[in-house]
């Protein structure tokens, strides 16, 4: 297993892949020092930690705007290499077993979006120093970062779209081309922005609306979606790692029946 992660690391060595990654990390970091700098009057406040608003400004943005569009297009990007190099057939025919190669490719998915959250955590951490050299009332520098807070606010988000990794590899696997599962995607992350934003319950069993609801954004109200809170996670997450799980199973199973040319 892991000599196929670092194989499947080595193939995702991708010229858009890249670009989409640094882009993700590079519009985060850009719309979090804007938001800042252009309402560095309302985000001053003598003796109140500014790092807390700019982890859930960036936290947010990343929930709402970017974290589902990417999934969607990393995906169907890593995906349609397999597809493109038609490599199917040569690695079905190799001593690992299809479950192992199946699972291997998503580990490394997995692997890579939690590498580039971490990325936009580092990114935007800096953008608070560079705004508190900017503007030193902020006092960025009188307040340590909460990166253990950060941490676990992030990895909910990830976890909040496990449910659509899951539809979106499944996806990937049954179209050979990036067009299709990427278009059904955006239109689905359309979808659940409107229903979200619409305080609808039918969010609740909708796994693109999941990243925007999973937790109150002070975006847009979600009151009337009726979410459990369990502790550690609440309904929605707990949904997500359902369909992500269903999703996964159904896949491995239709790989192995599946017939390559």
């Amino acid at each position: 297993m892991l000599a196929l992660i670092s194989a499947e690391f080595t193939k995702l060595k991708y010229p858009p892949i890249y670009w989409l990654v640094g882009f993700v990390v590079s519009i985060m970091a850009a719309l979090i020092f804007a938001s800042h700098y252009f309402d560095i009057n309302n985000i001053a406040r003598i003796n109140v930690d500014p790092w807390f608003k700019l982890m859930t400004a960036s936290n947010s943005i990343l929930a709402v705007f970017i974290s589902v569009p990417f999934v969607v297009l990393f995906i169907s990007a890593a995906v349609f290499i397999e597809h493109h190099s038609n490599i199917w057939k040569q690695q079905y025919v190799s001593p690992f077993g299809r479950s192992t190669i199946y699972y291997s490719k998503l580990a490394t998915i997995l692997l890579l979006v939690l590498f580039t959250f971490i990325l936009v955590l580092c990114m935007t951490t800096l953008c608070g120093y560079v705004l508190n050299i900017i503007f030193p009332e902020i006092e960025f520098a009188f307040y340590s970062p909460p990166f253990g807070k950060w941490i676990q606010t992030t990895l909910r988000v990830f976890i909040s779209l496990l449910g659509i990794i899951g539809i979106q590899y499944f996806l990937s696997l049954r179209f050979k081309g990036f067009l299709i599962p990427a278009s059904i995607g955006v239109v689905f992350f359309v979808v659940g922005i409107i229903i979200g934003a619409m305080n609808n319950p039918i969010a609740k069993f909708f796994p693109y609306s999941y990243p925007m609801i999973f937790r109150d954004h002070k975006m847009f109200t979600i009151d009337k979606i009726n979410i459990t809170d369990y502790g550690i996670l609440n309904s929605v997450e707990l949904n997500s790692i359902l369909c992500f799980v269903l999703f996964i199973l159904l896949g491995n199973v239709l790989e192995l029946n599946r017939k390559v040319d």
